[in-house]
């Protein structure tokens, strides 16, 4: 016979764990499921609207997606100490909440906000049957993204809003901030190899830093 206090039959001990790894699995898929839920229903209010920069925003109601799935997630492992959960499990599956709607944010929503290639898809899919050149690709990115968007004034609102330009009485100019930026973007670009053109425009193209309207010679290039 068993001794009163002796461990559990095995039988027994694994049921135990098989339900504690499906209480896990439900409490961390429904922890996923709400704060995704939470995180697109805030973006269809117009909480911290006032905030322009789409990630800046996403970022802030992250936060609040975030303490909403815990407090309810929470409350549903405090219920399910049948089963083995514990408030602290709450925790955890939150972080892999917030982890995930953050790669899916930055991959998804932003990447179709400033995508100049989900600009030119959707420029092609509003025409069919039509057939884009390069040159005509170029046109139409000067006319309507640079020219109608005004997406060239947006994006110098949005990095002096960050801080990475300031501007002066006849444009702009980086920050030291901004040069620490793009110091940090040039150890990335190393690390992933990707085109450094991007980063190191005046090895790679010294005529584009030139400003169009200044005579020849040196008064026209940009200081670095």
């Amino acid at each position: 016979m068993t001794d009163a206090g002796s461990s559990p039959p095995a039988g027994r001990r694994a049921g135990q764990v098989v339900r504690w790894l499906c209480a896990q699995a439900l409490l961390q898929a429904g922890a996923v499921a709400l704060g995704l839920g939470c995180f697109v229903l805030l973006f269809q209010t117009d909480l911290w609207s006032g905030v322009t920069i789409l990630f800046y925003r996403g970022l802030i109601l992250l936060g609040v997606a975030f303490l909403l799935t815990l407090a309810a997630t929470a409350a549903l492992a405090g219920l399910g100490r049948a089963w083995g959960l514990r408030r602290r499990d709450a925790l955890g599956a939150c972080v892999l909440s917030l982890a995930l709607n953050l790669s899916a944010f930055v991959i998804l929503p932003v990447t179709v906000d400033r995508s100049i290639s989900v600009f030119l898809l959707g420029q092609m899919a509003a025409h069919p049957e039509e057939r884009f050149t390069p040159e005509r690709a170029r046109t139409v990115f000067e006319t309507v993204y640079l020219g109608a968007f005004r997406q060239m004034e947006r994006r110098l609102s949005e990095q002096q809003a960050s801080g990475n330009v300031a501007q002066t009485a006849d444009g702009y100019v980086i920050t030291p901030q901004g040069r620490a930026f793009i110091r940090f973007c040039g150890l990335v670009a190393r690390a992933f190899r990707t085109d450094t053109r991007m980063i190191d425009a005046a090895a790679s193209a010294p005529s584009a830093a030139r400003d169009p309207g200044a005579p020849d010679g040196s008064a026209g290039v940009v200081p670095r």
